[in-house]
């Protein structure tokens, strides 16, 4: 069957981060095996957005906007006020919602984290007697910990990881994009039956192997120096502050290199300062954001790309990929066949793995090749969005019994 699919964001195209691009991967996979998904976005999209109009199209998918410039609701919003912020964006939610939802036929309300889209969506897809589905990304109280926005146990932990209980137990059906975080669900007394496994992915026909960009290659003083690289947005549970003295403790082991940061985020500030502190400005360049249209460039400069994450309660939940044993990260890399992994945390590891993926060029291409070829065949975002027809299928009959 060919479901039509609401998919309820925070934020989306054309902001650029991880949480837009999984969404834009998910709705593009989706219309490209013959479903039909269309997008509606929270108030807080207009944060990064703010000409956002209320409807537009990209790439033959529809985008509707929730706008928050209006009455008391949109004052809350954009003052930040506690509690009656978040109040309004799932007010104002709801209400776009259940119009959308009234004006055609939709089969499905896919709602993604945080927990107030999951909440007004719930609200909305219940009263207009349409299935739901809850996409878990991250618990958002474990990465307000990480940012010191909150501390484990406090009133706000607590009502955070309330909130997204309450919603996971009302969907017909939960997707989580890391194993780790379906079972902590499930710890919670969320049945096993209706968790499904969605992981991360990538666009095989666009991040195919291609040649090195001499041009940019030179513009950046590479010189054929072997090149370690990290694309991606900046938050601090990636590690990338951690990063640096690693690198510098690498290059004072008699490592010839450079490293390549690529992005831009919550951390920022951090990494730039953690190069300046450490003298480090001649083998490791921080480039801030890129045009999502020289990416693949990007890529094809880096000759190892590295995810440091820390281990912590968050993220425990083509190229060689050089990561931290953490939860995601192991969920991807097969060590020693796919990639190389560090313990989280470990400089010491850290610069043993590096110097043997630096040192080794037959190793380099053998974890690389195992890995494209493994994307290919288990991790191309047409073949994960295929996943989605089988949860729809499960949340729609599970929708039929209430």
């Amino acid at each position: 069957m060919s479901f039509r699919v609401l998919h309820v964001l925070d934020h989306s195209w054309p902001v650029l981060d991880g949480y837009a691009q999984r969404s834009r991967s998910i709705v593009t996979a989706q219309s490209q095996i013959g479903l039909f998904p269309s997008v509606v976005t929270s108030p807080l999209h207009q944060r990064d957005d703010p000409s956002a109009a209320e409807e537009t199209a990209f790439e033959g998918i529809r985008y509707f906007r929730t706008l928050d410039n209006a009455g008391l609701s949109g004052i809350a919003i954009r003052k930040h006020w506690p509690v009656l912020r978040e109040l309004a964006v799932v007010w104002r939610l709801r209400k776009r919602i259940e119009s959308l939802l009234r004006s055609e036929p939709f089969d499905i309300v896919h709602a993604h984290s945080p927990a107030l889209c999951g909440t007004a969506a719930g609200y909305a897809a219940r009263s207009c007697g349409v299935p739901f589905v809850y996409e878990v990304r991250a618990f958002w109280e474990d990465a307000a910990v990480d940012q010191n926005k909150s501390t484990v146990g406090s009133p706000r932990y607590k009502l955070s990881r309330c909130l997204e209980t309450r919603v996971a137990s009302r969907a017909n059906a939960i997707v989580g994009i890391a194993r780790p975080l379906l079972k902590d669900l499930e710890g919670r007394g969320i049945a096993e039956a209706k968790l499904f496994h969605v992981p991360n992915g990538v666009d095989v026909a666009r991040f195919s192997p291609q040649d090195r960009d001499q041009t940019l290659s030179n513009a950046l003083g590479l010189n054929g120096v072997q090149t370690i690289g990290f694309l991606g947005t900046l938050f601090p549970w990636e590690g990338i502050a951690w990063l640096i003295p690693a690198a510098v403790e690498l290059h004072r082991r008699g490592l010839r290199f450079k490293l390549l940061i690529v992005g831009d985020g919550a951390d920022a500030s951090n990494v730039k300062k953690a190069i300046e502190s450490n003298g480090a400005g001649e083998y490791i360049s921080f480039l801030g954001r890129v045009p999502n249209d020289q990416v693949e460039k990007y890529y094809s400069v880096m000759d190892v790309m590295i995810y440091p994450r820390k281990s912590i309660r968050l993220t425990e939940l083509g190229k060689p990929v050089f990561g931290s044993a953490v939860g995601g990260i192991r969920e991807l890399v097969e060590p020693e066949m796919t990639g190389l992994l560090f313990e989280p945390g470990n400089i010491d590891d850290f610069c043993r793995q590096a110097s043997r993926l630096l040192q080794d060029e037959k190793l380099r291409a053998a974890l690389g090749a195992r890995a494209r070829q493994k994307i290919a065949e288990e991790k191309d975002w047409k073949t994960l969005a295929q996943r989605y027809i089988r949860i729809y299928e499960f949340a729609r009959s599970q929708a039929a019994k209430l």
